[in-house]
């Protein structure tokens, strides 16, 4: 496929954004700056956070923000404050420069954050040495189409382009891995080959959702920071679902003001058709199984 070229009928620029290494990338992300990312340096106290879209970025961050603030490994930040350097291959158009440039002027520790699957990012994170630390956060690939899909239509409603394809071709473009960011599957899977690396952390979104405490403990321990129970219980407090609305809504970052809906696990019984159900459960057999890496739905 050339690149920009589209595969894919009347769906607008969501077709014509940019192609690279056959991989659909949304506008703000750029051939110049992924290339650009092979001579990315680590830092040895850099903390990545690794997520397809939708899947628990803002939540992870939101968690990480404040067990360093709690603990005083960085002053007073908010999650804006960090994302808005942070995003690793991101340059919107008012930008002069690129994140990636942005990040090697902030102070340690730096948080950075990126959708790239493993083969995108700079050495440093595909292979950390030292003591660099990379979350990787889950979500069930269901819940993670149904809440990209409306994330997408709000953002194009904020930026005055034409809706995204209806629910149906937008679900299989998903199932086909011709979204953005490309194939999920491809994407978790790849990262999932680190799993027993001791760099990484792995995070499901449904565990989180069970037990918010644990998972906050689960980073803070991982992130070598010693918190106690009220700080933790404090912590997992401040990032329920509720209370992460109301920070994502009131963001000065623009398409964080529409990230959270419903935060919901088992939200895709309220978009998918039966036989949308059957085929992204074949979908999930043939991808998934025997890799060791499972999903709640419900």
């Amino acid at each position: 496929m050339a690149e920009g070229s589209a595969d894919f009928k009347n769906t607008d620029d969501y077709t014509t954004t940019n192609v690279i290494n056959g991989i659909k990338y949304p506008p703000h992300v750029k051939r110049e700056n992924l290339e650009a990312l092979a001579k990315f340096d680590l830092r040895d106290d850099d903390i990545v956070i690794v997520a397809f879209p939708k899947s628990g970025t803002n939540w992870v961050l939101e968690i990480v923000t404040k067990t360093l603030v709690t603990s005083g490994k960085i002053g007073a930040s908010s999650s804006d404050d960090i994302l808005d350097k942070g995003k690793l291959e991101f340059q919107y158009s008012h930008e002069l420069r690129p994140r990636h440039v942005i990040l090697q002027e902030c102070a340690s520790p730096r948080v950075i954050s990126t959708h790239l699957n493993l083969d995108s990012v700079p050495p440093g994170i595909s292979n950390p040495q030292n003591k660099v630390k990379i979350i990787v956060v889950m979500r069930n690939p269901k819940d993670t189409v149904v809440s990209y899909y409306h994330f997408g239509q709000k953002c194009r409603s904020l930026d005055g382009r034409k809706p995204l394809p209806p629910w149906d071709e937008y679900f299989r473009i998903f199932l086909e891995g011709k979204n953005t960011y490309g194939c999920y599957f491809d994407h978790v899977l790849g990262w999932w080959q680190r799993r027993d690396d001791p760099h990484f952390l792995f995070l499901k979104y449904e565990d989180m959702k069970k037990d918010l405490p644990n998972a906050v403990r689960t980073v803070a321990a991982f992130l070598q920071v010693n918190l106690d129970d009220a700080s933790i219980e404090t912590i997992a407090h401040a990032c329920t679902f509720a209370n992460m609305k109301g920070i994502l809504d009131n963001s000065r970052i623009y398409d964080r003001t529409v990230n959270a809906r419903k935060g919901l696990v088992g939200d895709w019984k309220t978009m998918f058709t039966d036989e949308q159900k059957k085929l992204f459960d074949q979908k999930c057999k043939t991808k998934l199984e025997g890799s060791g890496l499972h999903f709640d739905f419900e």
